[in-house]
């Protein structure tokens, strides 16, 4: 076994490979979605993780609300799978890379990263440069943006994309060791897309006979020179309905050689290409057919071929803004105005003001207590749910706010663990999980106690969502892993053993195991109950 050391926050790549914090190889299998266009709230995420996939490529621009990027970001990690965040902005337009570096280093994109380093990965953008750049303004370019973004701090992998459309592979071949070495991190993975139809091949130009021999002979020579590559999209069609893009045999060749991909796109959102949409109504149960081939049915495809990373699975993600389920903080981003809120006023004055999903409260009077001023909902919480609370606030000067989930009577009996949040003029994110212990409250409150100080402040994106169970956890470990109702699963490549676990979490007993490669193994039968989980030692 390949022998990796690793002192970065979360993923750091050793060679041609990525790792996660916890030395864990990883090869990606994933999809792409258009969440700018098509679904900021990110309700496809769940949808998506059904596939099995280990990763989502987020594709987002510039004048995107970072709030929503932190639901999407979140959202993922929540359904086990790791975020790559791109952006669009600067797709076929080559001198628009420094304002790419621009947002990723101001403070509200850093705050993003930083965040989220431990499971983040970051995609400088989208297909930089619509023609065919020479290697030396290759380098020169990406040495400038990625020294830039490593100044201001950020340690995570950060993805480059070919130029030419994300078509071109000389650049990335040629450069990438180069750009490797300038990165203080040593932290970098490339990105070909390969839009490379059959029907646009030209053998002279590209010095390959057919597009399957320049698939095969691009990435064998990454395979070579040791290059950390990914093929970040690709479909069965190109723009305009180029054809045919031999799908199945980059598929193949990726397998073969351990290389990540990611599919383009989940959709619908392709109007220049229909077919490059792989659902219909963007779930699970509308995968059209090369959308099904992909995620499901081939054994090249995600379900069969993509590992969740343990540390993903085995944790529970404390600051996502959703869960499966829905938020139970009712109109949680005040679209709606105050509905659903009260604001109680004992003792004190305060004015409200909505803008833009934020809610901004100016104190008038702040009386002498901090339950003076009061900003609440009721909610329901059931005895024994495992709740994930988050919140993103600031203030006008630095002040302290008290957050709390009560029982609604004189008598205070706290369910959720309440703080006292120092706030600050910057945005911060403040999320905390508890179990209710008490019973079952139809009518517990959250509230907000602001009184006590005259210093206003700015509240948004409220959530309480139930945690992932260590049930969930575990059949997700086991779903990702299982040839689908056929009484088999699929041995990892090395050393494994089959759990099965209670539904609490509590190791029952070892089944079987296995040195690795064994190919399709039968589940044996038992005549307990549980949940058996497949584990690559």
């Amino acid at each position: 076994m390949e022998q990796v050391s690793n002192s970065k926050p979360g993923f750091f790549v050793q060679g041609r490979f990525l790792y996660t914090k916890d030395n864990e190889k990883v090869i990606l299998r994933g999809i792409n979605h258009m969440f700018i266009w098509t679904d900021r709230e990110g309700k496809s995420i769940p949808e998506i993780a059904k596939t099995g996939a280990n990763c989502v490529r987020i594709v987002w621009n510039m004048h995107g609300r970072i709030a929503d990027l932190y639901r999407l970001v979140d959202e993922s990690i929540t359904n086990g799978m790791i975020p790559i965040v791109e952006l669009h902005d600067a797709t076929g337009r080559w001198n628009r890379l420094p304002e790419l570096v621009n947002y990723w280093t101001r403070e509200e994109s850093l705050q993003l990263i930083r965040n989220h380093q431990e499971y983040l990965l970051v995609n400088i953008g989208n297909e930089v440069g619509g023609e065919i750049e020479s290697g030396e303004e290759f380098f020169e370019a990406y040495s400038s943006a990625v020294t830039r973004m490593r100044a201001a701090g950020i340690r995570v992998p950060l993805i480059i994309d070919a130029d030419d459309w994300g078509k071109n592979p000389n650049n990335i071949l040629g450069q990438g060791e180069r750009l490797l070495s300038v990165d203080p991190e040593h932290n970098l993975i490339f990105d070909i897309h390969m839009w490379w139809p059959s029907e646009l091949h030209d053998p002279k130009a590209t010095g390959y006979e057919t597009v399957q021999d320049r698939v095969t002979g691009v990435l064998e020579e990454s395979v070579e020179k040791n290059i950390p590559l990914m093929i970040g999209e690709f479909a069965p069609v190109a723009v305009n309905g180029a054809r045919e893009i031999p799908y199945k045999f980059i598929m193949a060749e990726a397998e073969r050689l351990d290389i990540g991909w990611l599919a383009w796109s989940w959709g619908p959102g392709n109007l220049d290409s229909p077919e490059m949409d792989m659902t219909t109504h963007s779930s699970y149960n509308t995968l059209v057919s090369w959308g099904k081939e992909v995620c499901v049915d081939s054994p090249l495809g995600i379900q069969n071929t993509s590992v969740i990373p343990n540390f993903i699975q085995n944790e529970d993600f404390s600051t996502g803004i959703l869960d499966r389920g829905r938020n139970l903080v009712s109109n949680s981003d005040f679209s709606d105005g105050l509905e659903n809120w009260t604001a109680d006023f004992w003792g004190g004055k305060a004015k409200t003001d909505i803008q833009n999903g934020t809610l901004h409260f100016s104190i008038q009077e702040a009386g002498k207590e901090t339950w003076n001023l009061q900003f609440k909902q009721s909610l329901p919480l059931r005895n024994g749910i495992t709740y994930v609370f988050s919140m993103r606030a600031k203030a006008d000067k630095p002040r302290t706010l008290n957050v709390d989930i009560k029982r609604a009577t004189t008598e205070y009996v706290p369910y959720a663990n309440g703080r006292f949040l120092d706030l600050s003029t910057s945005w911060q994110d403040f999320s905390w999980k508890f179990t209710m212990k008490e019973p079952t409250d139809e009518n517990a409150v959250l509230v907000f106690d602001m009184g006590a100080s005259p210093v206003g402040w700015t509240l948004s994106d409220v959530s309480l969502v139930q945690a992932r169970s260590v049930t969930d956890r575990l059949n997700c470990s086991f779903q990702r892993n299982v040839q689908k109702n056929s009484g088999y699963f699929n041995a990892p490549a090395g050393p494994w053993e089959l759990h099965l676990y209670s539904s609490s979490g509590e190791l029952l007993d070892i089944l079987d195991k296995g040195k690795g490669g064994e190919g399709m193994q039968p589940f044996p039968k038992i005549e307990r109950s549980g949940i058996m989980v497949i584990k690559d030692l």
